[in-house]
């Protein structure tokens, strides 16, 4: 059963440079399926677009690594971000609770958790490393230079957290809805309802509008494919879909 596979195996580390590049070591030497990664403090943690995942400590900083068919790595990252929405509709009260598609999710409009998928291809099949990190203790600086800027559990709630709880209520709504991945049940239509956006118009940068005109756009969010990719109207009213790959901001 997945329940039983996602951390069937969990190293923690009191210091990595980043738990993907200490997963990628252990698929090099062989390791098992659901196998999780938890690191106390990195040093060069990072995040999609190859930006820095800066934490001052006490955070949820872990990757799980994953054999699953390649037909269904596109829909990794929303799945591991619908897992983190899940898990904080039973921690918070009285919040807006966000997917900013492809793999952030927000509280009342400021980042508190990321995901990073990085692959390895073997034939059909994939050995996947999910990167999570979760704002868990750490204090952030008032700031008007990020378009999210970043929020806490401490600071939405006003006490600390065991990182170690947290992260074992997360990988128990993860082995939920992985499994529904894995089987062809997940509720895309649901994960819909949860995204920031959804039929407002959202400013992107992609890969399909560079060729354009090499600026930014907006976007209306309609909804989210079966596949992963996200539908959306473009200012000249044509409807497109945007993979995570076409995204680079």
């Amino acid at each position: 059963m997945i329940k039983n596979i996602i951390g069937n195996k969990i190293y923690i580390f009191d210091k990595l440079s980043s738990t993907m590049d200490k997963s990628k070591e252990f698929i090099n030497n062989g390791v098992s399926n659901g196998t999780v990664i938890v690191a106390r403090y990195q040093t060069e943690g990072r995040g999609s677009n190859n930006r820095n995942w800066i934490s001052e400590g006490n955070d949820a900083l872990f990757s799980i690594i994953l054999d699953i068919d390649k037909s269904k790595v596109n829909l990794l990252s929303i799945v591991s971000a619908y897992s983190v929405l899940s898990m904080f509709e039973d921690i918070l009260s009285n919040e807006e609770i966000k997917i900013k598609w492809p793999n952030d999710v927000l509280v009342n409009g400021k980042k508190i958790s990321g995901t990073l998928i990085e692959n390895v291809i073997h034939g059909n099949m994939v050995k996947s490393v999910v990167g999570i990190g979760i704002n868990i203790n750490s204090r952030h600086k008032s700031t008007n230079n990020f378009i999210y800027p970043s929020v806490s559990l401490i600071e939405l709630i006003g006490k600390e957290f065991d990182v170690l709880t947290v992260i074992e209520m997360y990988l128990s709504k993860f082995s939920v809805y992985y499994s529904k991945l894995i089987n062809n049940k997940i509720d895309i239509e649901n994960i819909s309802k949860n995204l920031y956006g959804l039929q407002k118009k959202v400013s992107f940068r992609t890969n399909y509008l560079n060729k354009k005109n090499n600026s930014n756009d907006l976007y209306k969010i309609i909804n989210l494919n079966k596949d992963g990719t996200l539908r959306v109207e473009d200012s000249n009213g044509d409807k497109i879909n945007l993979s995570a790959s076409e995204i680079s901001n």
